[in-house]
């Protein structure tokens, strides 16, 4: 009987320590758990290239929980080559939620249910001489295991990146919150353009600034791309520069910008790569409101003597493929002005209410004509309307360009044709057509005019004084009127006019307007060739 319950009282101190082991064990191995991953965290970032430099106040990681806290960490890496810091990141907290062991015990992958990044200072010195896949190559090829992350968040965080030479501001963005869901690694990644996957994406920003140039700054006021939309809002380009200052510092003759918009809206939006690896922005309806645009040229600067390619061609040799298919242009304006002399002021010419339509702008449309129909208010007092289109896959560069120009004052137009031309005009001109028809090199136009007591004034070098003698033989060789019955026009009949391929689209259509113009009222009046 003693032996029994001695046995008995020895089974019961076995079970009872076999119990208090398993308690301490539960107990304990969480904890010695998070020492483990918290040591080798800590071996880790002491074991990181030298140039590589990660500091932070507090550790704290949770392996029942599979979450891992950093408490102010800092990041800063140091050019290879140099001792200078390239990129660097400070933030409030560093955090990982729902880190899977066992996937990556036993599949070999990195599975996590968040990552999140909160008031991060991120500042990156972009060194233009060093290849962009290389700062991708030297972080990705590293990465051995698959990584997948169902959500990755950035909020109330900023951006700044400057020229690694000059210190010079590239891009700012002082305050962004960026969201990926379904983000993914795998070490195949490497080998891709862009060597990550994501299902979604989500980034709202304010007050970005970005350098596009040495010459012009886009500033964006808010700003919020998803999936399949964009919304900018507040929109500007504009020179660096004042007029005069670009006028000092050019070589060659540039446009001096001023551009804003209200709203740009992209809608149905796809952007990313395709199976050829070739970047492509798809969007089924682009809507530009309120766009206001003020563009000086300064004719004084030595001329860009570089061929200036037609639309066309420059959509069509773009190295990314676009397709949008509809831009609706709302309520804008358009100043465009001209200095030809120094001791007069820029001609311009003026757009107001202009309202513009354009369909199959891009390089992916192969058999659709790029269509562009604008409605406008010309110089206070006419109303404009424009047919232009053109196929971009035609290599010909072949393009029709329509207008209907209802009646307009003719001194409407001296502040251009004065300092820009040395010629005035008197009278109005009631309605004026005109097709253009033509290729890069030589175009034919058909323009017919009704027009009453019309006088056309030659000015002296300085656009001011009169010619007395030139305009008198001018007009006696103009018809001062289209005909006595108010519905007669009178037509051009041009042979083809010579394109300067050093001076853009526009000045090839103000030259066909000229020669028609110059036909209509110094011939006959009357079209004896079909085009």
């Amino acid at each position: 009987m003693k032996l029994y319950l001695y046995k008995m009282k020895r089974n019961h101190k076995k079970k009872i320590i076999i119990i208090s082991v398993i308690v301490v064990l539960a107990i304990a191995l969480p904890f010695i758990g998070n020492l483990i991953i918290e040591n080798k965290i800590t071996t880790l970032i002491n074991n990181l290239p030298k140039h590589i430099n990660v500091e932070y106040s507090d550790i704290d990681a949770s392996m029942l929980s599979g979450n891992l806290e950093l408490e102010s960490p800092q990041i800063k890496v140091k050019g290879e080559t140099t001792d200078s810091i390239i990129f660097s990141v400070e933030l409030d907290k560093f955090e990982i939620n729902d880190l899977s062991y066992w996937d990556y015990i036993f599949d070999d992958e990195l599975s996590i249910g968040a990552i999140s990044i909160q008031n991060a200072i991120i500042k990156y010195s972009y060194n233009p001489l060093i290849e962009n896949k290389s700062y991708s190559s030297n972080i990705f090829d590293k990465i051995k295991n698959n990584i997948k992350v169902e959500k990755i968040s950035v909020a109330n965080s900023d951006v700044l990146v400057t020229n690694f030479k000059t210190d010079s501001t590239i891009l700012s963005l002082p305050q962004f919150n960026f969201e990926f869901k379904g983000f993914g690694i795998n070490p195949e990644s490497e080998k891709k353009r862009v060597p990550f996957t994501y299902k979604s994406f989500d980034l709202e920003g304010k007050n970005l600034k970005w350098a596009v140039n040495d010459y012009e700054n886009l500033t964006i006021e808010s700003l919020n791309v998803a999936d399949s939309s964009a919304v900018f809002k507040d929109f500007g380009l504009k020179t660096k520069y004042s007029k005069q200052q670009l006028s000092d510092i050019l070589k060659d003759e540039r446009d001096h910008f001023d551009v804003k918009i209200k709203q740009l809206n992209l809608q149905h939006l796809d952007l990313g790569y395709n199976a050829e690896d070739n970047l492509y922005c798809i969007s089924e309806k682009v809507k530009v409101i309120q766009p206001n645009a003020e563009i000086y040229r300064d004719k004084l600067v030595a001329d860009d003597l570089t061929e200036k390619p037609l639309y066309s061609k420059m959509l069509r040799n773009l190295n990314f493929n676009l397709g949008l298919d509809e831009v609706v242009l709302e309520n804008g304006y358009l100043k465009y002005s001209e200095k030809m002399n120094a001791d007069s002021k820029a001609g311009t010419l003026e757009f107001k209410d202009l309202k513009a339509s354009i369909t199959n702008l891009g390089n992916t449309y192969s058999e659709k004509d790029t269509r562009i129909n604008v409605n406008s208010l010309f110089m206070e007092t006419s109303t404009m309307e424009v047919d232009w289109s053109f196929k971009v896959q035609d290599t010909t560069d072949r393009f029709v360009f329509k207008t209907d120009l209802d009646r307009i004052q003719a001194e409407e137009m001296n502040q251009f044709t004065g300092p820009n031309l040395n010629t005035q005009f008197e009278g109005v001109l009631e309605q004026t057509y005109f097709t253009i028809s033509g290729n890069p090199y030589t175009s034919i136009v058909d323009l017919k005019v009704r027009y009453d007591d019309f006088k056309v004034i030659a000015l002296k070098e300085n656009g001011k004084d009169k010619k007395t003698l030139l305009s008198g033989i001018i007009n006696l060789l103009v018809s001062n009127d289209s005909e006595n019955k108010s519905n007669d026009f009178r037509n051009s009949d041009t042979e083809q006019v010579e394109r300067d391929v050093t001076k853009s689209i526009f000045n090839f259509v103000w030259l066909n307007i000229q020669d028609g113009l110059k036909s209509a009222m110094v011939g006959d009046g009357k079209r004896e060739k079909d085009y």
